[in-house]
């Protein structure tokens, strides 16, 4: 225990003032200087663990009895397989802290295999620059009227700067953009029929059998098209032979992506940030198409999945 204080000893100054201009400058956390458990299961063997749930308890018990904390920062590589709810209640520390510290947009994340900041106090981390996410994006706007001082906790981790605001929680309204999974549907669901399915299918120009990686929604020319899912404009082509034009959206840092083709106009432009149910552009029948639909994709880590699955289509 004597060695993890002593290894996190500089962490109790948080931020500094700069002796040149005099302004406030964020503490940067070496993350390679941490200390790194190897397992949430907890064993005599595992005194990496056990000082960190020692630090948590402590810190609780200062927190109730009115005393300032110890703030310390841990690394686990989630190898365990633990879901984000399960990893928050081993390490008893609140999903939206775990959360806003490492970029987690969903409760439902898949966190397999990463490797996770774990931090000793609750609180949320309001991301001082660009926001990466919707509850990012939420969190700026809540807290935009703060005015950051010398005695704030401010952190830059990993190039990024935030700032810690100690035992907050989501708001009503974050907190239900943190649990909502649901993809929304491209197009209004009264305002299209599905026109052509997933998988093979005969060409209809060609007349060869081929596979088919998304699903045709048949709807009126000019009918909106949304984003499905938050996310940021991969690429926006036009007058494309087979699909006209067309936007690609890639969601959740590059493992999935969303095409919509067939477009007879768009409103985006390549590398803007996008939020859910944002209209994109509008359904046409630019490049091979017989007639105005929009031709949908979803593509997790570059394969193709049925679109009518992911988006729930045959629900009420």
């Amino acid at each position: 225990m004597k060695k993890i204080f002593c290894i996190l000893t500089l962490l109790s100054s948080l931020f500094f003032l700069s002796a040149e201009d005099d302004k406030i400058t964020p503490y940067k956390l070496d993350l390679d200087k941490l200390p790194v458990i190897e397992s949430l299961s907890p064993s005599r063997a595992n005194t990496v663990f056990s000082d960190y749930q020692s630090v948590i308890s402590s810190n609780q018990k200062a927190i109730s009895a009115g005393r300032k904390p110890e703030y310390m920062f841990f690394l686990y590589k989630n190898t365990e397989r633990f879901t984000f709810q399960a990893l928050a209640a081993r390490c008893c520390i609140t999903q939206e802290t775990l959360a806003t510290l490492n970029q987690i947009e969903n409760a439902q994340d898949d966190i397999k295999d990463r490797t996770l900041i774990l931090p000793t106090v609750n609180g949320l981390y309001i991301p001082v620059n660009k926001t990466i996410n919707s509850v990012e994006a939420l969190l700026q706007e809540n807290y935009s009227t703060l005015t950051l001082t010398k005695n704030d906790l401010y952190y830059n981790i990993d190039g990024r700067d935030y700032l810690f605001l100690q035992n907050k929680r989501f708001s009503p309204t974050e907190r239900a953009y943190f649990l909502d999974s649901a993809l929304r549907l491209p197009i209004n669901r009264d305002s299209f029929t599905v026109s052509s399915e997933f998988g093979k299918r005969k060409n209809p120009f060609s007349g060869k059998i081929k596979n088919h990686n998304g699903i045709d929604l048949a709807a009126a020319e000019g009918t909106p098209v949304y984003a499905i899912k938050d996310g940021a404009v991969y690429s926006n082509i036009e007058n494309d032979p087979e699909f006209g034009n067309y936007i690609i959206l890639t969601h959740d840092t590059g493992k999935m992506t969303s095409v919509y083709a067939h477009l007879s106009k768009s409103l985006v432009e390549r590398y803007q940030s996008v939020r859910k149910g944002d209209i994109i552009g509008y359904v046409g029948q630019t490049g091979m198409a017989t007639g105005p639909h929009l031709h949908f994709e979803i593509r997790q880590g570059g394969k193709a999945e049925d679109p009518r699955t992911k988006l729930r289509m045959d629900e009420k």
